[in-house]
């Protein structure tokens, strides 16, 4: 079965966004995207061998493989402080983990978890929501499987069309991008993405290179159409009459 993985809400910029090799000079690194925190500002990183290690693959691609993004690594940069903006940064600290001996491998992990975004708000979009998280860690594993277990996921929470296209992310490769189909709005509504995490993650984070099934997705997009939602602001409400009315899920 799958492991918990849990962390706080605050976090630094290098395990939020650098331990993931997404570049320093990232869009959704500005203020218009990430939430950064006034005071306290900044945390220093502890563990030196794993920031190392970090830097060097941005830099030249460390012992990857890789060209890395080709640029002086930052340390202020680094150490912001943040309101996580995905759960994948547990995902990131849990290869760390299974590096030191202190989670499994092979080994499934999961979170479910808070995430926040600087988004205007509209009908399917919130500030602060919940992401489900998901990663295998599992030499065997490939693309084939991801596709399986995306596929598992959604038909349990109650999506018949779901469809699957290319996508990217700076920590996966491939990656995908997964839509619903909302019948109430008569459009697709993106509900995840996933992908294999890039050597540059896992080769840095665990040491070598293990195939790492890896998926996020929002639940309040995810299970409207369960709920016949067309709103999903709607969940958020104080209506006791319409929570009292709400069917409950059971799937």
């Amino acid at each position: 079965g799958f492991q918990e993985m849990e962390g706080d809400y605050v976090q630094t910029a290098f395990w939020d966004l650098d331990a993931l090799f997404v570049p320093q000079d990232h869009p959704a690194r500005e203020m218009q995207d990430t939430f950064y925190l006034e005071n306290p500002s900044k945390q220093k990183i502890d563990d030196k061998k794993v920031y190392e290690a970090v830097k060097a693959t941005h830099e030249n691609g460390g012992d990857t493989g890789s060209k890395g993004w080709g640029y002086t690594f930052s340390k202020k940069e680094s150490e912001q402080l943040m309101l996580r903006t995905h759960t994948t940064v547990l995902s990131a600290q849990t290869l760390d983990l299974i590096k030191k001996g202190k989670k499994q491998l092979p080994g499934k992990y999961f979170a479910v978890g808070k995430i926040f975004r600087n988004e205007e708000l509209d009908w399917k979009h919130l500030f602060e929501f919940t992401q489900v998280e998901g990663i295998v860690v599992d030499p065997n594993a490939d693309f084939s499987h991801l596709l399986g277990y995306l596929e598992l996921f959604f038909q349990k929470i109650g999506y018949e069309k779901v469809r699957v296209r290319p996508g990217h992310f700076p920590y996966t490769e491939p990656s995908v991008e997964v839509d619903g189909w909302h019948p109430v709005k008569k459009e697709w509504v993106e509900l995840g993405g996933a992908g294999l995490f890039r050597p540059e993650v896992t080769k840095t984070l665990i040491g070598k290179e293990v195939p790492v099934l890896a998926w996020g997705l929002g639940m309040e997009r995810s299970i409207s159409e369960y709920f016949a939602i067309t709103d999903i602001r709607d969940l958020y409400n104080h209506d006791l009459k319409e929570l009292r009315t709400m069917k409950k899920w059971v799937k």
